[in-house]
């Protein structure tokens, strides 16, 4: 059985590295990994989050910064504990993003028969939605 993740210190960086299956972590190529934390490694790393009030047929707007590409965006409902929610027949969540630019992006919700907080969680990472 080979080691597959470090952190730490691998070659000349410090970091968090995970290789594919059935590669040893400390001599895996770049291609060989699944995740590191030093530069050129974009998957996970976060550039924005936030909580956002967000209904149907009112989106929200955010801002990010120009990485030049259209970055990777998760949006959920805040399914807060607290909060009492409930479902009805034909009851349906959607969340989607429409991208206004490289900077600007609308945050969308379409909600059926669902009663909750109404607010929802981004995070937005750098990665770019054309780059696999």
């Amino acid at each position: 059985m080979v080691d597959r993740v470090i952190l730490g210190r691998r070659g000349g960086q410090n970091g968090l590295f995970i290789s594919k299956p059935g590669v040893d972590v400390s001599s895996a190529s770049d291609s060989q990994l699944l995740f590191r934390t030093t530069a050129g490694f974009e998957t996970l790393q976060i550039v924005k989050s936030g909580r956002v009030y967000l209904t149907t047929g009112e989106p929200v707007t955010i801002s990010v910064p120009n990485l030049g590409y259209r970055p990777k965006v998760i949006l959920q409902s805040d399914w807060n504990i607290g909060i009492l929610t409930g479902f009805g027949t034909n009851s349906h969540i959607f969340h989607w993003v429409d991208y206004l630019s490289n900077t600007e992006i609308r945050l969308n919700v379409d909600k059926n028969n669902i009663f909750d907080s109404n607010y929802s969680l981004y995070v937005v990472l750098r990665e770019n939605i054309n780059h696999g």
